[in-house]
């Protein structure tokens, strides 16, 4: 009754969320991909070229919506019914080869954490990977340490280890690891069977080797940084819902087993030494493939060894003396912790493209599409337009998937559009705020705006006179009667004139960086100067006179402990040319918000610097300005 009641818990806490949040970015693009109505166009373009996953869930969620549709519901109702599995599964393993109390600890962990549970939602790899690892897993023991098992077990295997490998490249990655390992407590007498679990395993998979071969040919996951040496801590936390009511529940019931103790019997140690082998084993090769090739550690692929983590946590759990206390006490403390702490059956998490397109389509209404102009940056407009066709609308985009040089084209763009309102935002992909600010340049008032998790929308006006207020003040400012505060040389004010190609004269007159003087004024700071940083951005502005041909950049860099500042071992700096918009309006900025790997102690430094010294530039003004982020 006690796996039942785990169990009907978790299902429910999966199911009611998958059909109240909309759509992720990455189930979006799955669901563009389906697309494709004929088999080879589907592999070709909706795997091959378009993805880079194995074809398995892609095949799988083809079939599934011709069956019934695209809708949240019936989408992820197989993906729920994977992680629900998944939770028996892991019950099963620690029930049979560590002890029932190891079993029952461990499904309550997979059943009512949020890590688990929000990856058994999303109609994506990763709730079928899990499941078809612990299958791996569970016929694999069953192989080593059954002496009845046999040639059942060893072609179930292979089909476990064969689904694994067809859903999910990390999944193949640890599977495999999963066999290399357990090769250290097999039998002489059971090595045939893992030989042709792992022969039926390789023949199924066949089909696919070229698709994998040219997905590891492009490169994988280059928008992935090198995990930093402390990853595992992190991903730990994380996977307990980053709580530390979980984290002192856990601590305090380990110390109190030491005095407490019920001595559990132990069916199979070995199991226990795998499964730390099977857990710390993988992230070790994937941190060092990540360091010395590509890197490929994110949390959710971590799922697929979670298991292994939970199982000796649990057993080491399972040694308190009063169990049914125990039990009830981490039901409460993590159902609590996931429906509270992580807002399990809020929005935090899906915000990104449903809730925008209401927002869109209800201004475009209000307003008149006729009379926005739209810069929306997203990786795929369909995406948006999955939901706004559900209700009959179209959004259309002026701009979308915005790059980092884009700024500069989209403000020339600007200069030239007669639309009396904006919409600016983004969902699911990094966009800098000087985006942002290229928009509020044309459209200063903020008419009306909404921020989601990793998502956000602003409707900007061009004539309103009034609209809701961003707050924002003065760092510092340059100009020839201003230099308190700034690094620079007196003596490099200067007046000119000077002559383009065409013969035309202009009055050139303000801090001159030319020759071997072709840095202009710095501003250095201590971070802490300004109040709760890491909630700001900052627009450093600039007014120059330009000779032809003058290139100027403006850019941050710092210093920590008078060391020069550092971000994954590479020196800091951010910068952005400004001649263009120089040339168009008299001034550029340079926007960026404050990165959250800084501390407050750090001391920051921005000025500008001339790229081509031989072309003289005249800096007539500077103003450094600190905004409070509402932009992301």
């Amino acid at each position: 009754m006690d796996i039942i009641i785990i169990l009907v818990v978790g299902f429910v806490l999966r199911f009611t969320i998958s059909f109240t949040h909309s759509y992720s970015n990455d189930e979006l693009s799955a669901i563009n991909r389906l697309q494709y109505d004929n088999f080879s166009d589907l592999i070709e373009f909706g795997v091959k070229t378009g993805d880079m996953h194995p074809a398995g869930v892609q095949l799988f969620m083809k079939a599934w919506s011709l069956l019934g549709g695209t809708n949240e519901l019936f989408m992820r109702f197989p993906f729920v019914l994977c992680g629900t599995l998944s939770v028996l599964i892991i019950f099963l393993i620690g029930n049979k080869w560590v002890n029932r109390s190891t079993g029952l600890i461990a499904a309550i962990f997979l059943s009512l954490l949020y890590f688990p549970i929000l990856n058994s939602e999303f109609a994506r790899p990763y709730s079928p990977g899990l499941l078809f690892c612990l299958l791996s897993a569970w016929f694999y023991l069953k192989l080593l340490f059954d002496k009845k098992a046999g040639y059942k077990y060893a072609i179930l295997m292979g089909i476990s280890l064969a689904a694994a490998m067809y859903t999910h490249h990390f999944a193949f990655l640890f599977v495999g690891w999963i066999g290399f390992s357990g090769l250290l407590f097999i039998k002489k007498t059971k090595f045939k069977f893992v030989l042709l679990a792992a022969g039926l395993a390789i023949i199924l998979y066949l089909p696919h080797v070229a698709i994998t071969q040219y997905q590891l040919s492009v490169g994988g996951l280059q928008w992935l940084g090198p995990p930093e040496s402390d990853w595992l801590l992190h991903f730990i936390f994380y996977a307990f819902n980053e709580s530390w009511w979980i984290i002192g529940t856990i601590g305090i019931t380990l110390l109190l087993s030491v005095i407490l103790n019920r001595n559990p019997k132990i069916l199979k140690t070995q199991v226990l030494i795998l499964s730390v082998i099977w857990f710390f084993g993988i992230y070790i090769v994937a941190h060092v493939y990540s360091l010395v090739s590509t890197p490929v550690l994110k949390y959710p692929v971590m799922l697929f060894a979670f298991p292994f983590l939970l199982i000796p946590l649990s057993y080491m759990l399972s040694r308190f003396k009063y169990q049914g206390v125990l039990f009830s006490v981490l039901m409460i403390v993590l159902a609590t912790s996931t429906t509270r702490e992580k807002d399990l059956f809020g929005n935090m998490h899906y915000e990104l493209f449903r809730e925008v397109a209401v927002d869109i389509t209800r201004w475009n209404e209000d307003y008149g599409e006729e009379n926005i102009y739209t810069v929306y940056n997203i990786n795929n407009p369909n995406y948006m337009n999955f939901y706004a066709n559900q209700w009959g609308e179209q959004i259309h985009f002026d701009w979308d998937v915005l790059e980092f040089g884009d700024a500069v084209k989209l403000r020339e763009d600007l200069l030239d559009r007669e639309e009396d309102y904006c919409i600016v935002g983004y969902s699911a992909r990094l966009t800098l705020p000087q985006v942002f600010e290229t928009c509020k340049e044309f459209y200063p008032t903020i008419v009306e705006y909404k921020k989601y998790n990793n998502a956000a929308v602003f409707l900007l006006s061009r004539k309103q006179p009034n609209g809701l207020t961003q707050q924002k003040a003065t760092l510092a400012y340059f100009d020839e009667n201003n230099t308190k505060g700034w690094i620079l040389d007196e003596k490099l004010f200067s007046r000119d004139t000077l002559y383009d190609q065409d013969s035309t004269m202009k009055i050139a007159k303000g801090y001159l960086i030319s020759g071997e003087n072709n840095y202009g004024p710095h501003y250095e700071f201590l971070l802490n100067k300004i109040e709760d940083p890491f909630s700001k951005y900052i627009k450093v502005s600039v007014q120059a006179v330009l000779s032809e041909g003058a290139q100027l950049t403006a850019s941050v860099n710092g210093t920590r402990n008078n060391q020069v500042l550092e971000y994954r071992g590479e020196p800091f700096w951010q910068g952005r040319d400004l001649e263009r918009m120089i040339e168009t309006a008299g001034e550029g900025y340079f926007v960026f918000k404050i990165p959250d790997f800084l501390r407050e102690t750090d001391q920051l430094k921005i000025g500008v610097w001339s790229r081509n010294p031989d072309q003289p530039v005249y800096i007539t003004r500077m103003v450094i300005e600190v905004y409070d982020n509402i932009w992301n």
